[in-house]
């Protein structure tokens, strides 16, 4: 169920992403080229494109202020009507 679950989201995911532009332009920013992984156990695992541009020796958002993951799981929330919770690889 996972898989299909996970497919539904990546399906919804463009839409997700307007809502939280609307939102947050900076978690938008954060996020807008995260790949979904996985969902299981409604745990979402993303990953980025470009690891680097997360380097967690330094401050950065992503990292340091929730604001922006609470934005993607709202705007998930709102979105599919499913509560997740947020891992990145």
């Amino acid at each position: 169920m996972s898989a299909d679950e996970l497919a539904a989201l990546k399906a919804r995911w463009n839409d997700v992403l307007f809502y939280l532009e609307s939102q947050s332009r900076v978690a938008w920013l954060l996020y807008f080229d995260a790949r979904l992984v996985s969902l299981e156990d409604d745990v979402l695992t993303i990953d980025f494109s470009d690891p680097q541009r997360f380097d967690q020796s330094q401050t950065f958002p992503i990292s340091t202020d929730t604001r922006h993951s609470d934005a993607l799981l709202a705007a998930v929330t709102a979105i599919t009507g499913q509560v997740i919770t947020l891992r990145i690889a």
